[in-house]
């Protein structure tokens, strides 16, 4: 039996730990993509990619991205934007720090050591001259807790909802790169830049064997069963977390055959013959059914304060008459 406060803890450091990946990744992408594009080009790039992570209501507090450097700091280093990667890190930190006792000591070694590496955090405008390295120290240091979480920890009820987490918010960020990809306004069809934000470019070519194709690279993000970062696999591995969760989690059985149908309507092709007439409302709404599915997740595990619950934990030995703390 896991408490609601360790599971929702390891729930969102599986989903911040995804999160901190895939934006460090984006960002060493588009500090590239953009150095020699026009300043309009460039604006433009910089909106498609904040809409690929889903960090609209976030950019309009901010104001529009003039810049390259406003661009990297609103990503990597603004403590205001959740989405950050400084965001992500220290979410993970202070996740991990909740359940120590639940994980390995190599993992909040890692969780914590990533943390102290950042020279700028707190300052929202810092954007550091070795940006590459500094993203590729994140990238590997998220690598690194993934392995230790994958070689180090039991496969218990905290590990199903860490690979949870990570699972949902790869899904969300998958389907949105795809639903920003084919709703971008310059109606740039770019394949191989969905395969590099999503770590799958040499496996495709060592399957594929030939340039990418845009509906093929569509195809193959939404319903590759062998990619592990294909929206498939990932909703395949959190089905199965759920499942695994087995009677000790009831809560969770509506996001868990949730998770199921969703499987089904991707391996059965009604998503991808939905795309065929309105690609871009079908993605979105997957993308909302996701989201969906992630809050139910989160339902689940700490009920809304309007439901009546018992938290027996937190009664201390002995004092039993003075109730719930």
């Amino acid at each position: 039996m896991i408490l609601a406060r360790h599971a929702e803890a390891l729930l969102w450091t599986g989903r911040y730990l995804e999160r901190a990946e895939s934006t460090s990744r984006c960002l060493n992408y588009a500090a590239d993509s953009i150095t020699h594009l026009r300043s309009d080009e460039a604006r433009a790039e910089g909106e498609l990619l904040v809409r690929t992570l889903g960090l609209q209501e976030e950019l309009e507090a901010v104001g529009p991205l003039e810049s390259r450097p406003q661009l990297v700091a609103f990503l990597l280093s603004d403590t205001d934007n959740p989405g950050s990667v400084v965001s992500a890190v220290t979410a993970v930190r202070e996740n991990l720090r909740r359940v120590r006792d639940r994980i390995p000591i190599e993992m909040w070694e890692e969780a914590n050591g990533l943390y102290l590496r950042f020279p700028f955090l707190g300052h929202a405008n810092a954007a550091p001259s070795n940006l590459h390295e500094v993203l590729l120290m994140v990238r590997r240091a998220c690598q690194a807790i993934s392995g230790i979480l994958n070689e180090g920890m039991r496969r218990d009820e905290g590990h199903a909802f860490v690979v949870i987490g990570r699972m949902l918010e790869r899904s969300i960020f998958t389907v949105g790169l795809l639903e920003a990809s084919h709703a971008d306004s310059r109606g740039v069809m770019d394949a191989t830049r969905m395969l590099r934000l999503t770590s799958s470019l040499q496996a495709y070519h060592r399957q594929h064997g030939n340039a990418p194709d845009f509906d093929g690279v569509v195809r193959y993000l939404l319903r590759a069963p062998d990619l592990p970062r294909s929206v498939l696999a990932c909703l395949g591995r959190a089905e199965e977390s759920l499942t695994g969760l087995g009677s000790t989690a009831s809560a969770l059985d509506r996001p868990r055959r949730k998770a199921g149908l969703l499987r089904a309507r991707l391996e059965l092709g009604e998503v991808t013959d939905a795309m065929d007439s309105a690609p871009v409302p079908t993605l979105a709404g997957f993308m909302n059914e996701l989201a969906g599915l992630a809050a139910d997740v989160q339902a689940g595990i700490v009920p809304p304060l309007a439901m009546a619950s018992v938290r027996s934990q937190y009664v201390r030995p002995g004092r039993a008459g003075e109730g719930a703390r």
